[in-house]
């Protein structure tokens, strides 16, 4: 079977660090050209990865035909502008979380797939990861009981003005560049949407960014809190509470890919450590979106979600302004 070509916008780190191998092994796409402002990088890239061909800009990639999707990975502040273009290029388009700056221009990038056309989907890889499905069973078939708390970190260490996690108006930020996980992994765990939240944002006083911000998300008597930062120490961890039991996910997002992943089940029969093989969550995340192409079958993360996370986002930004439960 021919797999579908991919046309990537821009040599980014995280293209580097952890895309670009996991798509050596996947069964239904390939990445095929590249695009990036600065064509020597580009050059060299696509040589060392074997990547047949490389464009001279960004519109040039997305209006050749023999693409059949886009990924975006560029930084958030450019992601509209770019999933409306290839989208009115008629290419499917995988973007990088968060999908937009804020809600209102989420809702420009789905108007814009739905009036070309074409397949949208905001590339939140855990959900494809098996530790996060299985988690989801456990709670779906009651093993915890109700849930009664979620609480998430999610933390590293980035110091660097020039950074873009870093630059205000580049979209960064903790909560844009983190929180958002912490956001969407508890609403994909209650299958449910939070009435309000109550934030509180740390500010760097020369990046003007958050650094450290901590939620509180109600959802409908059901608390999913979280703490995440850009200046502490790396750590991350999900920790989901129920009534007669709870679940520990030590390393919930960054999951190895040379190690086999866990999690930590506890109820009354006592705990247990239940173990995943050693996968890639990009590599599953690109197939099945590329599945779902191939085949005409829904996207296993849909526009409604993308713009029902980016709508939390904003009354998080919000509330930490005003400093009172914001609702939703």
């Amino acid at each position: 079977m021919n797999r579908l070509k991919i046309g990537v916008l821009s040599v980014s780190n995280h293209l580097l660090k952890r895309i670009v191998l996991p798509l050596k092994n996947t069964k239904y796409c390939k990445i095929y050209g590249i695009a990036s402002r600065n064509p020597k990088k580009a050059e060299a890239f696509a040589q060392k990865f074997d990547i047949e061909k490389v464009y001279a800009d960004y519109q040039e990639l997305i209006e050749d035909p023999i693409i059949d999707f886009v990924y975006i990975p560029l930084p958030n502040h450019l992601h509209l502008e770019w999933v409306v273009k290839a989208a009115e290029a008629g290419k499917h388009i995988l973007c990088e979380k968060p999908i937009a700056l804020n809600a209102q221009e989420a809702m420009q990038c789905i108007e814009a797939a739905q009036k070309n056309k074409v397949q949208l989907m905001e590339a939140f890889m855990y959900k494809f990861h098996p530790l996060w499905i299985y988690a989801k069973e456990v709670i779906t078939t009651n093993q915890i009981g109700r849930i009664m708390y979620i609480h998430t970190s999610f933390a590293y260490h980035n110091p660097a003005p020039d950074n873009i996690r870093n630059i205000k108006e580049f979209g960064g930020g903790a909560l844009m560049d983190i929180g958002c996980y912490a956001i969407s992994s508890s609403r994909f765990l209650l299958d449910a949407e939070p009435q309000r939240v109550m934030a509180i944002h740390q500010q760097h006083p020369e990046f003007k960014t958050d650094t450290l911000g901590s939620a509180i998300m109600d959802y409908d008597g059901r608390h999913a809190s979280y703490t995440v930062s850009t200046l502490s120490q790396a750590n991350q961890g999900v920790d989901i509470v129920g009534s007669s039991g709870r679940i520990r996910i030590p390393v919930p997002f960054n999951t190895y890919v040379d190690t086999p992943s866990e999690i930590i089940i506890n109820t009354a029969q006592g705990e247990r450590s239940v173990s995943f093989a050693v996968c890639d969550q990009y590599g599953l995340m690109f197939d099945a979106f590329s599945e779902c192409l191939i085949k005409k079958m829904p996207l296993p993360i849909e526009p409604t979600d993308v713009l029902n996370n980016m709508k939390v986002i904003d009354a998080v930004f919000k509330s930490a302004q005003s400093q009172q439960w914001e609702r939703l």
